[in-house]
């Protein structure tokens, strides 16, 4: 008669995928050895960081390389379609200012545009195409270290154009909404966002000052200011998601600070200063998120429409 198997591991402790087992059967113990078989879980991929220390969605991851960054959505991104958007505007600006002003040109510039050049003539550098050909030089330098493709369709332009005035519609629609909180403590239009000089009279004069505005707002408040505080703020070991969220709220207020400073500035009235702020931190999403070229011209289309085009909802 024959007594009960019993299966007794060797050893288990031991990590081994192959262990050691006997089995008794009556008195006299068989070895044999038992296979186990241990499932590893996947592995997540890493997340690649971008060599600027920022990316696309502004978390900390860059965009992946391949067919997805020919997309509209991607390649309104890249420098150099942003570039090419902006030009005709900058163009239109610095020959616009030439043309008015002759000689006197700098009193026609806009705030922004001032100030930049106020600060290159404290370091002596006092060529008037500086300015404009440091800020091409800037964009082309971003895309050739960049590692997507320069090439894009010229159809993009022109959807960028048309996203830059849905966007500036939007914003339009957000001074109204601002406006009908404020009906019981001031009565105002929405304001411009350009910040100009007092200058010629031309009816020309205030279409060239919203081209600058548009360009040189952005690059001061954008371009410049946003990535410089997102730096420093990493560098003091505060969390992306955060020091993002704050470097996009410092710029806006600066932003809307600077049309109340100096000599262009205007008088300060609590809508105005609000609805810039708040102008300032959409502006600077939608730099984020849209990229540097449909920030210009999200800016450019809206002072157009409400301090040229005088239209309101």
């Amino acid at each position: 008669m024959f007594s009960p198997l019993a299966i007794i591991p060797k050893d288990s402790n031991a990590p081994s995928r192959r262990g050691d087992a006997s089995i008794f059967l009556g008195e006299r113990p068989i070895v044999c050895n038992v296979r186990t078989t241990i499932t590893q879980k996947p592995t997540r991929p890493r997340r690649r960081r971008s060599r600027f220390g920022y990316d696309h969605r502004w978390w900390g991851e860059s965009e992946r390389v391949g067919e997805r960054d020919r997309s509209y959505w991607s390649t309104t991104r890249r420098p150099l379609p942003c570039l090419v958007f902006v030009a005709p505007i900058l163009l239109a600006y610095e020959l616009g200012v030439f043309w008015l002003g002759g000689d006197s040109a700098d009193a026609l510039r806009t705030g922004a545009d001032a100030w930049m050049r106020r600060g290159l003539v404290a370091l002596s550098l006092t060529d008037r195409w500086f300015l404009p050909l440091s800020l091409i030089l800037v964009l082309v330098g971003w895309q050739a270290v960049d590692r997507r493709d320069w090439r894009f369709s010229p159809a993009t332009l022109l959807g960028m154009a048309i996203e830059s005035v849905v966007l500036a519609i939007a914003l339009v629609g957000l001074s109204k909404v601002v406006d009908l909180g404020f009906t019981r403590l001031e009565q105002a239009g929405a304001p411009s966002l350009a910040t100009t000089a007092p200058g010629s009279g031309h009816p020309a004069a205030p279409l060239i000052g919203f081209l600058g505005a548009g360009v040189y707002e952005e690059t001061l408040f954008r371009l410049v200011l946003i990535p410089l505080i997102f730096g420093a703020l990493r560098v003091l070991q505060t969390p992306a998601v955060l020091a993002s969220a704050l470097a996009v709220t410092a710029a806006g207020l600066l932003f809307s600070l600077a049309h109340h400073a100096g000599i262009p500035g205007e008088a300060f009235t609590w809508f105005a200063f609000i609805f810039r702020w708040l102008a300032g931190v959409y502006f600077a999403w939608v730099f984020v998120v849209r990229g540097f070229g449909i920030a210009v011209g999200t800016h450019t289309a809206y002072d157009i429409l409400v301090g040229w085009l005088d239209w309101h909802f």
